[in-house]
């Protein structure tokens, strides 16, 4: 399946009981047995001048990775119930991190029935959770609960 859609993005992040939302608009396709979201954001939303990150979420069923490329660079891999190293590197500091993650999955708009044989959705909408504790230089920074909730962009 070749689909390739514009898609608006509403991006759900708790962390620790404080949540945060933010909306943007990229793209959605398919590729073999993945699935990839792009879109950009500003690196400092207070400070939009601050530059652009570019992010792409690369999902396969018990896998998703994040790259983000711009004037922050980071590398991030969830698989559930295991440990993973990434990286993130600003003009300002570099380090490793570790995401830990409980939980990882993906519900079609009518729940597991648009979720094909792969547990890929079969269109739009579509939700990916996923909830990890995330640690650097083996010190705990925060646990985090993630909803991206993908729909077609009608504008």
């Amino acid at each position: 399946m070749g689909d390739s859609r514009k898609v608006r993005i509403t991006l759900t992040s708790t962390q620790d009981g404080s949540s945060f939302n933010h909306s943007y608009t990229g793209e959605w396709f398919r590729k073999e047995r993945s699935i990839y979201i792009r879109y950009a954001e500003a690196a400092d939303n207070d400070n939009p001048g601050a530059g652009e990150v570019r992010t792409l979420i690369r999902y396969r069923p018990e896998e998703l990775s994040i790259v983000r490329r711009g004037v922050v660079e980071s590398e991030q891999l969830f698989t559930a119930g295991q440990r993973r190293t990434g990286r993130y590197r600003s003009a300002a500091i570099t380090f490793e991190l570790e995401t830990d993650t409980s939980k990882l999955g993906l519900t079609g708009a009518g729940g597991a029935a648009n979720v094909d044989e792969h547990g890929l959705p079969t269109g739009l909408p579509f939700t990916l959770e996923w909830a990890y504790e995330m640690r650097v230089n083996e010190q705990s920074s925060g646990r985090f609960d993630i909803r991206l909730y993908i729909q077609e962009d009608t504008y």
